[in-house]
């Protein structure tokens, strides 16, 4: 059974071993963090936002942050959604979102939830779209390796 707890310390290795290639590592951060590979000191970048490890049994099999976006308090960012590798495709992402959407709505009273995607990173749309996240229209563009890439914004809001 999936659950969700604050991120420790001691989550950090494990964390950092499932971005294992470029492709993942721009995925997760979208080049926020600076360039491939991931180290702890990059990792250290998130330490100002609410960073959570998905959990099954004793074993962290997920990871993801959220944040105030612009400093708004009825609205929530996630971010940084990483899945162990060896767990991808078997629902612990949508799992582990939907524990996060629990805690955006019941736990922190938020009024809606926003995340951004890379448009061509379809198994990730196809998770965040079974759990009730819509386009909002608006779109971000990262420049990655010289690469315009862009991301659309998905959001959900508090169920009445």
């Amino acid at each position: 059974m999936i659950r969700i707890r604050p991120y420790i310390a001691s989550d950090e290795k494990q964390v950092l071993s499932w971005c294992d290639s470029e492709d993942t590592f721009y995925k997760w951060t979208a080049g926020t963090l600076g360039a491939y590979p991931i180290t702890p000191d990059k990792f250290a970048k998130m330490s100002d936002m609410m960073r959570f490890t998905a959990i099954d049994g004793d074993d962290a099999v997920g990871f993801f942050t959220t944040r105030n976006p612009n400093g708004a308090t009825d609205e929530l960012r996630m971010g940084y959604v990483l899945v162990d590798p060896n767990r991808r495709s078997a629902g612990v992402g949508k799992a582990m979102l939907r524990l996060g959407l629990w805690f955006a709505f019941e736990l922190y009273q938020a009024t809606r939830v926003t995340l951004v995607v890379f448009e061509d990173n379809v198994s990730a749309r196809a998770c965040y779209a079974a759990i009730g996240f819509a386009q909002t229209g608006k779109r971000e563009t990262y420049v990655i390796d010289g690469e315009e890439r862009h991301c659309l914004e998905l959001g959900v809001t508090r169920p009445a």
